[in-house]
Formats: C-alpha cells, sequence, structure tokens
C-alpha cells in the first residue's frame, strides 16, 4: 500500500486470495500431495494471468486425473527432499548412511515413476515432465550395493571392508571362546555376578561380585551404578581383545572412507538431483491436482480467449469449501451484462454466492478443475474484492472509510478483463446517501465495461438495475414457508428482504410489526407483493419444470423398456414361425418320400399271372351260361388300397404345401420387400446373429428362403433372417448416385477423449464416413482410458457398423487408450 493509502494492483491482489479463502483451498490440494516439496507448492500456489501459463496447468491437472482415472499410479512415499544433503555434500561434507539411502529412495521413486509415464504418450504435459528426468540408474546402482535399506554400509562396498569384517569376525570368534572358557571356570569359585559377558568401553568384560574382584586376574573397566558389580577383562584375553578392537577400529575407518567417496559422488551429480527434487515437486502437485479434482467430483473448465467482453458462466456450481449438502447455484455474468446485482435477505447466501463465483475464477486460473456441471469463462487479468468488514483501529478508519479507500483502489486498478465483487455496497451509511453512491458506482464500472459482481439491501439500487440494459438483477431466496435459506440464485429478478417476516418469526411485538407495516410507503408495498407473487409464480414454475423433467425421462426409460420387450418378442415370433415352418417343411418333405416311394411302386412292372387252362370239353359243357360283365383292369383290381394311399398323401402334400405359402407363416418384412425382390447371386447381405456380411448364391426368385455362403459351407437359410443389404450393395440397389467434389486430405486420427459417449460416436460416425469416402487405411481413434464406458461404446459402435471390417486395440498404448480401425 502507497503512503497515500492506495492499494497496489499486488495488494488487491493478495487481499482478494484472503478474503475469498483461497488459502483454504491451497491446504485442502497440500493435503492431496505426497512429497513435503510438492505441498509447498500447493500452499504457494497462485492463479496465472498468462494464458498460456492457464492452459498449460489446466491440461497438466486433466492430464494427472485421465492419468489417476485409468489406475495408473507410482510411490513417492520414500522420496525426500534432497536438498540440505545436497548442499552438505557439495560443501565437502560426508553423508550419513541412512541420508545415502533417502538419495537411492529418491533416485528410485523418479525412475519408476518416469517409467509409468513415458508410456502415456497421450498424457502430453505429464509426458514432457517425465522426458525430462536425468538418468541416475548409476548412482542408484553403487548406493544399492553399498548401502542397505536400513542405512548401513553392507560388506559389498569395497573389498577392503569385506576382508576387514571377515578378520574382525574372526577375531570376534577367538576372544569369545576365550572368555567363555574363563566364565565356566570362574563361575564354580562363585565370583561372579551374573554368567554373562558383555562390553564396556569397547572392551568385552565378565561381571564379577565387587568383594571378589581379586580373586580374577584383570582390568577394571566400569562399575556398576549400586557399586556391587565391576566389569573386569581377564589378564588372559587383553591380547585378543586388542587384536578385535584394532580390526574393529580398522573396519570403521574404511566405512568412512566408503561414505566419503559416495558422498563425493552425489555431490558430482548435485545439479542431476536437485533437477529431480524439483521435477518430482512439480510432478506430485500435478497428481495432487487430480486427486483433488477427483475429491471433488470436479470438471475442466473451458477458458477462452480473445472475447471483446469477457464472462463468466457456470452451471450448477458448489463453494468447494463447504460441506455436507451443497446446493449448487449456476450464474452467468459479463457478456452482455457486465454488471450483476444479488439481492435479497440476510443469510440468505447473497455473499456464498458471491464468494463462489470468485473463488471458481481463481481456481480455474491456477489450473484447477472447478467443482461444476459446466464452466466456461474468460481469461482475466485480475480479480479484486471488497467483502465484509475491514475497518482498521490501527489507521482509525471506520467500516465505511475502509471500503471506500478499497474502493478508490479499485476503480484505480480495475480494467476491462478484471473480474471485481463488492459485498453489501453502499452500506455502512445513511441509506439514501448509500443508495445513491451505489448506483453510481455500478453505473461507472458499467460504463468501463468491468465484469463485477455486487450484493445490496437497497431496494432503489435493484430498482435502478432493473432499468439499464447493462446491468442484471439476481436474488437469493428464503423458502416461504419456513424462512430457511435455500441458496439458490435466481437471475433476472430483485431479492425481497423478509425483514418483518423474520422480525415476526423471531417473536417481535405484533403492535411494532403492524406500526413498520402502516409505515411503508404504498409503492413499496405493492412492489413487494409483487416480486412476492413472482417469487411464488418461479416457485410453481420450477416444480412443474422438475416434474415434467421428471415425467419425460420415466417416459422415455419406460419407452425404452417397451422398445426392448417388442423387439424381444418380435425376435421370439420370428423364432417360433422359424421353427414351426420348420417342422411343417419336415412333414411335407416326409410326405413327399411316401408319395414317391408309392409312385415308385405303383410304377413297377407286375409278373404276369399264369394262364388259366380250358377245362376239358366236358366239364365246360356241364357249366351253366354266364352273362357277360364289366371289364376290370388288372391292376385296379388287385390294388385298390395302393391307389387310396396315394390320393390320401397327394391331399396331405397339398395341404402342407398352401399353409406354407399362406402369409400366417412368414415373418413380416414391410421393410425389405423394396430391396429383398433385387437380390441377385453375388450380392452381399447381413444376417441376424452374424457381424460379417455374407455372399448370396441363389436369390429367393419370390420364396421364401434363399442360399448364402458362410465362409466355405453353404447354406439355406429364411428370408426373414436377412437383415440389410451391405452398405457396397445399397447405392446400386437403391439407384442412388453421388456426385463427389475433390476430396480432403483424409483425417486419420480421431480424439474423443473427454467427451460424453452420445457426442463421441456421431463424431465416429462422420469420421468413418469420411474415411471411406476419402479411401483411407489405418484410422486410429483416441478415447483414452478412463473408466473404460467411452472405450466400450466406441468398440460396440464399431462391432455394428456397416463400413468397418475389422478393429483392433492400438498395441502402441501400453493401457488400451486407442483403436486401430480397418473400413471396408
Amino acid at each position: 500500500m502507497t503512503a497515500s493509502g492506495y492499494k497496489t494492483e499486488s495488494d488487491l491482489r493478495s487481499t482478494a486470495l484472503s478474503l475469498l479463502e483461497f488459502d483454504l483451498v491451497r491446504e485442502q490440494l497440500a493435503s492431496h500431495a505426497t512429497f513435503d516439496p510438492a505441498r509447498e507448492l500447493a500452499l504457494a500456489l497462485a492463479p496465472a494471468y498468462d494464458a498460456e501459463a492457464v492452459s498449460f496447468k489446466q491440461q497438466e491437472t486433466s492430464d494427472a486425473r485421465h492419468f489417476l482415472e485409468g489406475r495408473g499410479n507410482f510411490d513417492l512415499s520414500l522420496a525426500c527432499d534432497l536438498t540440505p544433503l545436497i548442499r552438505r555434500a557439495s560443501l565437502g561434507g560426508s553423508l550419513r548412511g541412512s541420508e545415502l539411502r533417502q538419495v537411492a529412495d529418491t533416485s528410485r521413486a523418479a525412475r519408476i515413476a518416469q517409467e509409468a509415464l513415458m508410456r502415456q504418450r497421450d498424457l502430453a504435459r505429464l509426458h514432457l515432465l517425465a522426458s525430462q528426468f536425468p538418468d541416475l540408474r548409476a548412482l542408484e546402482g553403487e548406493l544399492d550395493l553399498a548401502i542397505s535399506p536400513a542405512g548401513e554400509v553392507l560388506d559389498s562396498a569395497s573389498p577392503s571392508l569385506r576382508e576387514l569384517r571377515n578378520e574382525e569376525r574372526q577375531a570376534h570368534q577367538h576372544l569369545d571362546d576365550s572368555l567363555q572358557r574363563i566364565l565356566r571356570r570362574v563361575q564354580r569359585q562363585g565370583i561372579l555376578q551374573e554368567p554373562l559377558i558383555t562390553e564396556r568401553n569397547g572392551r568385552m568384560v565378565l561381571l564379577v561380585k565387587v568383594e571378589m574382584k581379586h580373586r580374577l586376574a584383570g582390568i577394571v573397566h566400569d562399575v556398576s551404578d549400586s557399586g556391587a558389580t565391576v566389569f573386569v577383562e581377564p589378564l588372559s584375553a587383553v591380547s585378543l581383545g586388542n587384536q578385535w578392537r584394532e580390526l574393529r577400529l580398522a573396519v570403521e575407518r574404511e566405512e568412512e572412507r566408503v561414505l566419503f567417496a559416495l558422498s563425493q559422488y552425489v555431490a558430482a551429480l548435485a545439479e542431476e538431483l536437485a533437477l529431480v527434487v524439483d521435477l518430482l515437486s512439480q510432478l506430485d502437485l500435478a497428481m495432487a491436482k487430480g486427486r483433488y479434482s477427483l475429491a471433488l467430483r470436479a470438471t475442466s473448465p473451458e477458458i477462452l480467449t480473445g472475447q471483446q467482453r469477457p464472462f463468466v458462466a457456470l452451471n450448477e456450481v458448489r463453494h468447494p469449501l463447504l460441506t455436507g449438502q451443497v446446493m449448487p447455484i449456476s450464474v452467468r455474468v459479463g457478456d452482455p451484462c457486465p454488471v450483476l446485482l444479488i439481492t435479497g435477505p440476510n443469510a440468505g447466501g447473497k455473499t456464498v454466492a458471491l464468494k463462489t463465483v470468485g473463488l471458481a475464477v481463481l481456481m480455474a486460473q491456477a489450473g484447477l478443475h472447478l467443482p461444476v456441471r459446466e464452466a466456461s469463462l474468460s481469461l482475466f487479468d485480475g480479480v479484486f474484492a471488497d467483502i465484509g468488514d475491514q475497518q482498521s483501529i490501527q489507521r482509525s478508519l471506520s467500516t465505511f472509510s475502509s471500503h471506500i479507500q478499497t474502493l478508490r483502489s479499485l476503480m484505480q486498478q480495475a480494467t476491462s478483463r478484471s473480474l471485481v465483487l463488492l459485498d453489501e455496497l453502499g452500506t455502512s451509511t445513511d441509506p439514501e446517501e448509500g443508495t445513491a453512491l451505489a448506483k453510481a458506482v455500478l453505473a461507472y464500472f458499467a460504463r468501463r465495461g468491468v465484469t463485477l459482481i455486487a450484493t445490496s439491501h437497497y431496494r432503489g439500487v435493484a430498482a435502478f438495475v432493473q432499468e439499464d440494459q447493462d446491468m442484471q438483477n439476481a436474488s437469493v431466496e428464503l423458502d416461504p414457508t419456513t424462512l430457511e435459506p435455500t441458496y439458490r440464485l435466481s437471475i433476472g429478478l430483485p431479492g425481497r428482504s423478509y425483514a418483518l417476516a423474520i422480525a415476526g418469526r423471531l417473536g417481535l411485538d405484533t403492535w411494532v410489526l403492524d406500526q413498520a407495516r402502516s409505515m411503508m410507503a404504498p409503492a413499496q408495498e405493492g412492489a413487494e407483493k409483487l416480486l412476492q407473487e413472482l417469487q411464488e409464480e418461479r416457485h410453481l414454475a420450477a416444480e412443474l419444470r422438475q416434474q415434467a423433467s421428471l415425467a419425460q425421462s420415466e417416459a422415455r426409460e419406460k419407452q425404452a423398456e417397451l422398445d426392448l420387450q417388442l423387439q424381444e418378442l418380435q425376435g421370439k415370433r420370428a423364432e417360433m414361425l422359424e421353427e414351426a415352418q420348420l417342422q411343417l417343411q419336415e412333414r411335407a418333405e416326409s410326405l413327399q418320400r411316401q408319395l414317391q416311394r408309392a409312385e415308385r411302386a405303383l410304377a413297377q412292372p407286375r409278373r404276369p399271372s399264369p394262364p388259366i387252362q380250358p377245362p376239358s370239353r366236358r366239364v365246360f359243357d356241364l357249366l351253366p351260361p354266364q352273362e357277360p360283365g364289366p371289364m376290370v383292369p388288372p391292376e385296379e383290381a388287385e390294388e385298390p388300397e395302393a391307389v387310396g394311399t396315394v390320393k390320401e398323401a397327394l391331399q396331405e402334400v397339398a395341404q402342407v404345401q398352401q399353409e406354407l405359402r399362406s402369409t400366417h407363416w412368414q415373418p413380416q418384412l414391410p421393410a425389405r420387400e423394396n430391396w429383398l425382390g433385387g437380390l441377385r447371386a453375388g450380392d452381399r447381405v447381413y444376417l441376424r446373429g452374424i457381424p460379417q456380411p455374407v455372399e448370396v448364391l441363389t436369390p429367393p426368385d419370390g420364396g421364401t428362403t434363399l442360399e448364402v455362403l458362410l465362409g466355405t459351407m453353404r447354406a439355406r437359410l429364411p428370408v426373414h433372417r436377412v437383415e440389410r443389404i451391405a452398405a457396397a450393395q445399397q447405392a446400386a440397389i437403391d439407384h442412388v448416385f453421388l456426385s463427389q467434389g475433390p476430396r480432403p486430405a483424409p483425417k486419420l486420427t480421431l480424439d474423443l477423449r473427454g467427451q460424453r459417449v452420445e457426442d463421441a460416436l456421431g463424431e465416429v460416425d462422420l469420421f468413418l464416413d469420411q474415411a471411406v469416402r476419402a479411401s483411407a487405411q489405418g484410422l486410429r481413434i483416441i478415447h483414452g482410458v478412463g473408466s473404460g464406458a467411452l472405450r466400450s461404446a466406441i468398440r460396440d459402435y464399431l462391432a455394428r457398423h456397416p463400413l468397418v471390417q475389422s478393429f483392433h486395440r492400438d498395441e502402441t498404448t501400453a493401457a488400451d487408450g486407442a483403436t486401430m480401425v480397418e473400413v471396408a
């Protein structure tokens, strides 16, 4: 702040961050970080005011969220801030084994994170960060060889150390054997306090009773606190103890040499290690932003640049710091109306709405996703706020004076690309003068095109805004029955104060309330009633819209369910008809075979009957004369039963064939009759239940079946199994001719990440159509990993699409984030 009381742009920005509680957002973000330097970066996060920087930060957050949604992860819990260790090593200091272990663990964490992200080429920002990590595998290997996970120097650190430790262990074993023999000998003499061998001042000793110390020749190295025990090194073991002690010191010197050499190795790679710490900090901050986005169920905002007039459009945004059941609000301010005035009762949520919008803009420009259904906003060069009571006792400033000084600074610093938030404009002074001042301030910012959101209690200010085309009213409401805040923001109408209603609910004397109502101007009372009626109508309209939306949604679900049931019934009906038709067909064929057998039996020549020998003359003469009768063919006379069987079979076959030809047994094919008759041998069609087209060998020709080629097998199927003709034949049969202009360069890649399934499938259809017309091959559809819903929907769609010949997973992406497509 300058000596004249003006606040600089930096001061105003810092004040806005504090008033809008951006610090609490940073604390929430820091809680999602796992690397200490990343937590510090999160706590220092600030909005950017450059379009490129904001875009980079937002894409970084989106990439991190996609990575996490794809079940990608890496562990940075063992990584440490190596800055003090690097500094000490660079100054010639020696690091301890545990500190060198931290260097190795941090290097390993960086390598694992790099390997995980280098496979994610579609996550450009994270891939860029990962590509900058230096190669420290040699350092990591040396440290793993020399330092154990517990920070101890290993025998493998150097050949000398291995040899010295072997000698030291052997010397210790000799010393222990000697002391064990002495222990067993003197234990029978009763001079030991306890039968133990222990160490004092680097020497191995026995615990001897103080009154018996003269019984064991040796060196006293210590006395117990009670004075009852002395720690004696027997003289016979002194030489072995000296040898063990010398070897032990040699081992310690070699360990110090190894630690110093490794520390110098670390110092030589100081710049690379510092870069690793910096990149890990940025990477973990990005992952923290992704985790924070998931925790808030947030959405990536659309940041727009280049608009003539900036604006903010938030659909169902929630305040990120509120817990429990948070009521979202929707707000649009800026283009075309730069000024939005929020009115309404105390504790109705005006200030919360103001802070929600301001905090959303700050979060968006800091690279954070927003707890909102949809968000589009311009890039602002500053967010300035005057919220709450800012009186200063030290500077002898009243609340009004403090607001005026802040307002003066805002008017000086705000531009047409700024967002200004003013709470309780014109208060803390005479209402009439405050109203006039508030009107003038709003007019000033509107004339300069500054995007402004303000709150006020004054009805006159709301009336002034209602008459200005560059300004718009909004209001927060109370529930008309409970007088509890709804926290909903209604655009277009000023709010009611509810002062008398709230006072009555809180128990104020009814006489006072009646007197207050009688003192209200008739016009004011009429306006209050009109606002009440409008709000009630709005509530009713909102309820009706909600009911209509719910009913429409239920109707759509019911319609979808009925369509599915109808489809299933039609499928079952077709299957039943087909089964019955096949049974009749089998019956007809059986009868036909029976008829053929009968015909063959009748067609066989009959063996002639043996000739009748004429009787003797004498006998013939004795017979009475016979009357002549009709001539009977020999066959009919011999096989009347076979003739009846043939006639009955012919009649039954005719009946079955007539029933098969009836429309009762034919599936309904009204939509296909226009092209089924035009099928020719060689055409390709799709059959129900078969995803690939098949070739027609014999067309229906008015019949109920057709012959097709299934792979290498010929099959005759009923025509109702045909769903549609293959796309390659459709144009020829329907006689549709397409005249194309010059073909554009084929587009071989389609990126659908972040889109909804319905929109994505529409783009896939257009993409395939353009690719076929351009004779393009080797198409690639990028759908990302995410939850897998978009990938599954796209592949299901491709499996049914007539233009798709085949598709498969893109093997160049490890996480199954893209699909390769071959079109017909």
